[in-house]
């Protein structure tokens, strides 16, 4: 029985810790896009004072889409991977408790 219990204990704290990890990720993204935003917003505004031409800041803000969107991609690369490990941990409990 002392056994199951340490398989149990392990398990739920491999879990916790990728689901931990996972959040992270998602913050991550959710702040990513806040700062993009946020940036995007600045960008025009400067570039307006600057009497910048529209298709100058509609460069940039392609340009800064373009970065979010791989930052993005990496994240969501990396929570996929989180999910996998997830996936593993619970088929490596399933597996020692039968």
């Amino acid at each position: 029985m002392k056994a199951e219990e340490e398989l149990l204990r392990d398990y739920q704290r491999n879990r916790a810790e990728l689901e931990e990890q996972e959040d992270t990720v998602k913050r991550y993204m959710r702040k990513g896009q806040d700062y993009t935003q946020e940036i995007f917003f600045q960008v025009r505004q400067i570039l307006g004072k600057r009497s910048t031409s529209m298709e100058s800041i509609m460069e940039t803000q392609r340009e800064l889409q373009r970065n979010e969107d791989h930052y993005i991609e990496e994240l969501v690369q990396e929570r996929k991977e989180l999910i996998l490990q997830q996936e593993e941990v619970e088929q490596f409990y399933r597996k020692k408790r039968q």
